[in-house]
């Protein structure tokens, strides 16, 4: 029996797949460049027909009226009314993009859903390992204004706490084994230094500065951002699924890796690698190497240890100090 391969990217589209069609569509996804391709305009064209009807305002050229299965031919009718759609918004010049390889396009479909599904209101927690630290040439001399400034708190086994797009909360010690925390709740960042008043402005991302990746617009504080910074920047890679271990537990998620390599002529990290569930799209593991970090470049991974159960107002700076401590803005 042929299978309707229409249907079945339909089918994943709404989320309706079992395991068995999610494994048909992987299957032809891989076994043809054309396929790849096809499947990718499909994604991105639904991801942009969907934000496009969501918009409040809409030109009454260009209105799409919802359609729905009354009947058998909805699948021939919603083709139709996908295609056309497809070229009046090619005709209205909306943004357009294709795939060149088989492996780029699956890539980039995961990176379209590890963003979505990473998006949602939840808070996470990682633990932050540091795996190598180099000096550049070009900071090599101890008297350029990076290398006179007063050391950072080391960020190997620090804690960071995010939530949407600009909430965190950075745990590290001091070589005083002293809590160094900054964040910020979504509207102000600020500072617990060990000592002296706790410094807030209104800046979101003005005690971000002290988290790799900022300067080179790749925040490991804020996933949104720095997963979108991939689509341009780098060139995608999915990695083949492993066999799962033998002493997995019984209905845990296959493991899935995505890699990331900066493109000449753009700025970040040379490489970013992401381990996350493949059915659910969460992420379990970020591995960033040689990634800007004030005169460094450090190789770091962010594990995720933990998800939800954090107070409403963690994000707070009045949850991480006493009372009893001045308050000062910067």
């Amino acid at each position: 029996m042929s299978i309707d391969y229409q249907k079945l990217i339909h089918g994943y589209l709404d989320d309706s797949l079992s395991g068995e069609q999610q494994d048909q569509l992987n299957q032809w996804i891989k076994a043809d460049e054309k396929n790849a391709r096809q499947f990718a305009s499909f994604m991105m064209l639904h991801d942009r027909l969907r934000s496009e009807l969501a918009a409040p305002e809409h030109d009454a050229t260009y209105a799409v009226e919802p359609i729905k299965p009354q009947s058998s031919g909805w699948w021939r009718r919603s083709f139709a009314v996908v295609s056309t759609a497809c070229a009046v918004l090619l005709i209205a010049g909306i943004f357009w993009q294709t795939v060149d390889t088989p492996s780029a396009s699956a890539a980039m479909i995961e990176l379209n859903r590890i963003i979505e599904v990473n998006d949602l209101p939840m808070a996470r927690t990682f633990l932050i390992s540091v795996r190598d630290t180099v000096i550049p040439p070009r900071h090599q001399d101890p008297s350029t204004p990076e290398r006179r400034r007063p050391p950072k708190p080391s960020l190997d086994g620090a804690t960071l706490d995010v939530r949407g797009s600009n909430q965190f909360v950075l745990k590290r010690q001091t070589a005083q084994g002293d809590d160094f925390v900054t964040g910020s709740n979504g509207t102000t960042s600020w500072a617990v230094r060990p000592d002296g008043p706790v410094r807030y402005s209104n800046d979101v991302i003005h005690f971000a500065r002290d988290l790799p990746g900022h300067e080179d617009g790749l925040p490991i504080n804020n996933l949104h951002d720095g997963l979108e910074a991939l689509r341009t920047a780098y060139d995608l890679e999915l990695l083949p699924r492993e066999t799962q271990k033998p002493d997995a537990a019984r209905g845990s998620e296959v493991e899935r890796q995505l890699v990331a390599v900066k493109k000449p002529g753009f700025r970040g990290a040379a490489r970013v690698e992401i381990r996350y569930a493949e059915v659910s799209g969460k992420i379990l593991e970020l591995r960033f190497y040689e990634m800007a970090y004030g005169p460094q470049q450090i190789t770091l991974t962010m594990t995720a240890i933990e998800e939800g159960g954090l107070a409403a107002n963690h994000f707070d700076h009045a949850s991480h100090h006493g009372p009893e401590r001045a308050v000062e803005y910067e």
